[in-house]
């Protein structure tokens, strides 16, 4: 947040030189009160009757044109600043592991009118590019588990990893233990307070070494919370393919373990409010941070100086030109 507090002046010792314009004003004003030389005449009356013309009456604007211009100098000098007031909320980063299932169920269309997994690509994607702070690690499993890459604020990099998941490159099956296990070692070694998995899956845990609950009792001993997602098709509210309906159960027994939370979701959009729900239900506000910025705003008054100085001697030379 930021506000226009004020205005101040850098160098005001700058506004000591408006004494040398006022005795300019006075010197001046001194001059014109001096009887001008001229001729003498034994009578006025030899002389026809005469006034004074506009441009006459009008020379006294150089005056206050050059006085105006030399005081806008003068105040750019002191340099005018705008102050603005800023206050930013300061917030804890965490780190956050995305665990994705990569199995076949995920090429099924029906997520939005596209395949889970090109969906689920486009959210992470997006949700990658507004992240601030949080280092984020990325996790691909079908029958085994691959980690793409570390918990890193290389967000862009994150992007790049996430762009070529591809279903069927790993074993096939639905290890959702070791996947899980996978994602908890990464964060194994971390120093950050907060410590996150995102688990998403479409399907029932249907092979690997490690079972999704002794998963869940590591992520416990830990103190890693998992946050489990089901991807559930939005016409008829399970996976069409065979074998492809989510364990909900388990996935709820799996968040509760570890203090996270289940979450359903059936289009691109949810997916998206979910993953955002869960990244600011980690952070921690540390406090609030501020902080104050200046703007010069010299610039303008000199240009209209200038522009005024200018003007005067323009008028000076033409139009109250004097003769000589």
């Amino acid at each position: 947040m930021t506000d226009i507090t004020a205005v101040r002046f850098a160098d005001p010792w700058a506004f000591a030189l408006l004494a040398l314009v006022v005795a300019g004003i006075g010197v001046a004003l001194l001059r014109a009160r001096r009887p001008a030389a001229g001729l003498l005449f034994s009578s006025l009356g030899l002389l026809p009757a005469a006034r004074a013309g506009l441009r006459v009456r009008l020379r006294w604007l150089l005056v206050p044109l050059r006085v105006l211009a030399l005081a806008l100098f003068v105040v750019a000098l002191a340099r005018p600043q705008i102050v603005h007031a800023n206050a930013e909320t300061v917030t804890e980063g965490i780190d956050i592991v995305l665990v994705i299932d990569t199995s076949g169920s995920m090429s099924e269309r029906g997520f939005g009118g596209t395949t889970k997994i090109e969906g689920v690509k486009r959210v992470v994607h997006d949700f990658l590019g507004g992240l601030k702070n949080d280092r984020v690690g990325i996790v691909s499993f079908s029958g085994e588990a691959v980690v793409l890459g570390p918990p890193t604020l290389d967000y862009a990099a994150s992007q790049k990893l996430v762009g070529p998941l591809e279903v069927g490159v790993l074993s096939g099956g639905t290890a959702i233990g070791t996947g899980l296990a996978t994602g908890l070692n990464v964060l194994r070694d971390s120093d950050s307070k907060s410590k996150i998995v995102v688990l998403l899956t479409d399907g029932e845990n249907n092979s690997g070494d490690i079972t999704p609950l002794d998963a869940a009792k590591i992520a416990q001993l830990l103190g890693i919370r998992v946050y489990t997602i089901g991807a559930i098709s939005a016409s008829s509210g399970e996976l069409a393919l065979e074998g492809g309906s989510v364990d909900e159960q388990l996935m709820r027994r799996i968040s509760d373990m570890t203090g996270g939370h289940y979450y359903r979701v059936t289009d691109e959009n949810s997916l998206a409010d979910v993953y955002r729900e869960i990244e600011q239900l980690e952070k921690s506000h540390v406090g609030t941070r501020e902080f104050t910025s200046y703007d010069e705003a010299a610039l303008p008054l000199l240009l209209l100086g200038g522009a005024l100085l200018f003007l005067e001697l323009a008028l000076a030379s033409t139009v109250f030109r004097r003769t000589p």
